[in-house]
């Protein structure tokens, strides 16, 4: 019975570990769109990646596609931001 308790418990932190990976992605993105950064951006991928190589990822599919297509788009915004800061640096 014990082992049945530790395991449902392990389960619900882990998905608690989820949820609080996903706030703190909302909260990162939040802050990029105050404040648009480079530094923000890599912290929103590995955010990203994270989440993705969560072990209960699979239990949240929908989540897991977007999580996965989301990495793409915020690696473009790395190299759009790095390319907008290497003409800036040109003028």
């Amino acid at each position: 019975m014990n082992n049945i308790n530790t395991s449902e418990k392990e389960t619900a932190n882990s998905i608690d570990s989820i949820d609080h990976q996903q706030a703190r992605l909302f909260y990162l993105i939040t802050q990029y769109s105050l404040h648009p950064c480079t530094h923000i951006a890599e912290r929103v991928v590995q955010q990203l990646i994270n989440l993705c190589r969560h072990p209960n990822i699979e239990l949240l599919p929908a989540q897991h596609y977007i999580y996965c297509q989301s990495i793409n788009y915020w690696r473009s915004r790395l190299v759009k931001d790095e390319s907008e800061r290497s003409k800036n640096k040109l003028h």
